[in-house]
């Protein structure tokens, strides 16, 4: 399974800021099960990309 062009795009533009602040990327992951791509970033920073591009941010329950 591959990410989609958009999904790419979007990877790219979110490490791309996620870097500029300074803040560690730890994981880049295709979840297969539903085609997504999860970022995990900072403390408490996790971001999903849908198989369109659009990026949304989940934060863990604490």
């Amino acid at each position: 399974m591959e990410p989609t062009p958009q999904q790419l795009r979007t990877v790219y533009i979110a490490c791309y800021w996620l870097t500029k602040m300074y803040l560690p990327v730890y994981l880049v992951t295709l979840d297969s099960r539903n085609t997504r791509i999860v970022i995990i970033a900072g403390e408490e920073s996790v971001i999903v990309i849908n198989k369109q591009g659009e990026l949304s941010y989940d934060q863990p329950e604490l």
